[in-house]
């Protein structure tokens, strides 16, 4: 909870306002369950570019029915030429949706020859069978696990095949097992995934590096462990060739920024990010990003997340990132962009930049300051970024906090009163308490411009007792006596 009425200390105000993990629970959740769905779309788009690389000229054909799904897996045990076109209708059913890998399970012995398929030696056989076992493993996670138990030891053996076409089906393959779950990593991780994923990074194809990574960035979410294993297999010696921008290179650097954002979630790894250049090259690169219009989401969200998350540690970090003096003039660019990614990240980053001193003044006196008060109005998640990082910069004392007023921070925050969000009223609420408390004109600019004190008495029986109390404080700490005045009349 935000506290009120005393000056912090300088640990104090970090650990109070800095984006860590027992202050932003909830806003990691947010971030994850926004990932998700970034990495979502990501996935269903690099899965269908990859069918149609294998398949030229292919046209998806209507819907395939159910009993179509059942005809073409009790005739997979028939060998024969009529298998390829009976492996292509399970391939595209199962991208229909769920229910289908559903009416495949339903047959005895499906599972069995599809393996016995995508294990054999017809290589024309064995890439569509691969592929039916990609689809299949982006089902729920029952589907998942069934893959994951009975594919994975081939899967992690295929991945050294020397076989382009397979390696990449079969990254591609565990890099979905390994999104599902705990379970699904736990079982990867001891099937020895790692050490030929890194292999092949260096890859000449593309599309293998791509996918590998993919696998990797997955392998690393949430597992301290798996982060653990690859920082020892020298997993950012392998990722630092792919740390550059080309159209060409895109999508391979945007799986291999989500590799070094997971690797930095923990904090744990974060002097190996250091001392291998991990910080200075991601720096570079946003620097180099923030001037191609328009911005790319799907390299600037995880390169603004990485970076925060570098950020949100020991302050040495924010001084390497912020030795590059293009850093600022560039976070201030993406604060500008018409990707909404980019601004929340970026308000992410800056205020975990501003638990130092130097940051916190140079973004409170620059230009960058105007365009974060302009983000307040904003939809919800990045208004309580753009919040928490005006908590960061007023809690530095009074020089700051008075500059802020002079620049109308008060009347972008006194409105945010009458939000229904109980962590985004919080933090409101702070900062008016501190605009008032430390400023000489807080306290008038608060009550006469801003009408700040009917939204106050609005929240005086809130229903949330941290907000009752924090407005109440307020009001009996600044305003009593006029409270009295007006009793008396």
């Amino acid at each position: 909870s935000l506290l009120f009425g005393r000056k912090e200390s300088g640990m104090e105000r970090k650990s109070q306002y800095k984006h860590r993990a027992k202050n932003v629970a909830k806003i990691r959740q947010r971030h994850k369950e926004e990932e998700l769905a970034i990495r979502k779309d990501r996935k269903e788009k690099l899965l269908s570019s990859k069918r149609f690389r294998f398949i030229d000229g292919e046209e998806l054909s209507d819907e395939i029915s159910h009993d179509e799904v059942l005809s073409a897996a009790r005739s997979l045990q028939k060998p024969g030429p009529h298998r390829q076109e009976n492996l292509r209708t399970l391939r595209q059913a199962f991208s229909q949706g769920t229910a289908y890998i559903d009416t495949f399970f339903k047959v005895d012995n499906a599972l069995n020859l599809l393996v016995g398929i995508y294990t054999g030696n017809d290589s024309a056989q064995q890439l569509e069978a691969a592929w039916c076992i990609t689809n299949i493993s982006a089902g729920t996670t029952d589907h998942s696990l069934a893959i994951c138990k009975q594919v994975a030891p081939y899967l992690v053996t295929y991945l050294s095949s020397g076989i382009p076409q397979l390696q990449d089906q079969s990254a591609w393959t565990l890099g979905n097992l390994a999104g599902d779950s705990a379970e699904c990593r736990q079982l990867l991780q001891a099937q020895g995934i790692i050490p030929p994923l890194m292999q092949l990074l260096q890859s000449p194809n593309k599309s293998v590096v791509q996918s590998a990574a993919f696998a990797l960035s997955n392998l690393a979410k949430e597992s301290t462990d798996i982060c653990s294993e690859m920082i020892k297999a020298s997993v950012i010696q392998h990722l630092l060739p792919h740390l550059s921008f080309s159209t060409e290179n895109v999508s391979v650097l945007a799986e291999v920024s989500w590799v070094l954002t997971y690797l930095a979630t923990s904090g744990l790894f974060l002097e190996e990010l250091s001392t291998q250049g991990v910080i200075t090259k991601i720096v570079s690169l946003l620097v180099s990003l923030s001037d191609i219009q328009p911005h790319e989401p799907q390299i600037v969200t995880p390169l603004l997340r990485c970076l925060g998350n570098i950020c949100s540690g020991p302050d040495k970090y924010t001084l390497e990132a912020k030795q590059n003096a293009e850093l600022l003039p560039s976070l201030c660019k993406f604060l500008s962009s018409d990707l909404r990614h980019a601004r929340k990240e970026t308000l992410w980053v800056l205020s975990n930049m501003t638990g130092d001193i130097d940051v916190c003044k140079e973004v409170t006196f620059g230009p960058i300051l105007s365009h974060v008060l302009e983000q307040v109005p904003a939809a919800f998640d990045i208004k309580s970024e753009a919040l928490y990082l005006l908590c960061n910069l007023a809690c530095h004392g009074e020089d700051i906090c008075t500059h802020l007023v002079e620049s109308k921070m008060l009347q972008v925050v006194v409105p945010v009163l009458k939000t229904h969000d109980v962590e985004v009223l919080n933090l409101a609420l702070a900062l008016c308490e501190m605009a008032i408390r430390m400023t000489p004109n807080g306290k008038n600019i608060f009550e006469k411009e801003c009408e700040g004190m009917a939204k106050l008495e609005a929240l005086e029986y809130h229903s949330n007792e941290a907000i009752r109390t924090a407005a109440n404080h307020i009001l009996d700490m600044y305003y009593g006596d006029k409270e009295e005045e007006v009793k008396m009349t």
